[in-house]
């Protein structure tokens, strides 16, 4: 059983957790309220377009009917919000998925919490403990990809010990 692994997991649960990440799409009204004036402009844009459109004799009622859809379609995809979840599987890993979410890894950082489980446990070799002390100690924290990288640089060196194991 990997220690760091699963205080990493813990971590990760917690945030996603406490920031609402299920990867499911939601209307954003934050939108609204922030821009009132902007929502009250484009409102306004869209009623005079729409005028010219349905006097111009080269439109039509077909061609404003399907400019109001598509205006109402491209709305309501500019609205989604989408929180991706976090998950230990895509630390460190450049592919796609970083379009998607983002090197999260490398600008959270972790708990305090888990910095004392991870100094605490003797599972942890005392040499991870001893990088996880000085990166504290010169940057203040530790983020996700930090802890990732000691351990696995750790794994690398230690082949033999079963306590610190990090999986891609």
């Amino acid at each position: 059983m990997d220690v760091v692994k699963n205080i990493l997991n813990s971590e990760i649960e917690q945030i996603n957790r406490l920031e609402g990440r299920d990867g499911k799409p939601r209307i954003n009204s934050e939108f609204f309220v922030n821009h009132p004036w902007l929502c009250l402009a484009m409102l306004a844009g869209y009623i005079l377009v729409a005028i010219v459109m349905y006097v111009s004799p080269y439109m039509g009622v077909w061609w404003f009917a399907g400019f109001t859809a598509f205006l109402l379609f491209m709305s309501v995809m500019l609205l989604l919000e989408i929180k991706p979840t976090y998950r230990y599987q895509d630390i460190g890993v450049l592919d796609l998925r970083v379009c998607y979410n983002g090197e999260w890894y490398f600008s959270r950082e972790i708990s305090d919490g888990a910095i004392v489980q991870l100094l605490s446990s003797d599972d942890v070799s005392p040499r991870v403990k001893n990088r996880i002390q000085a990166i504290v100690r010169n940057k203040g924290s530790i983020d996700f990809y930090d802890v990732y990288d000691i351990a696995r640089q750790d794994k690398q060196l230690n082949p033999t010990q079963d306590s610190v194991q990090v999986a891609h």
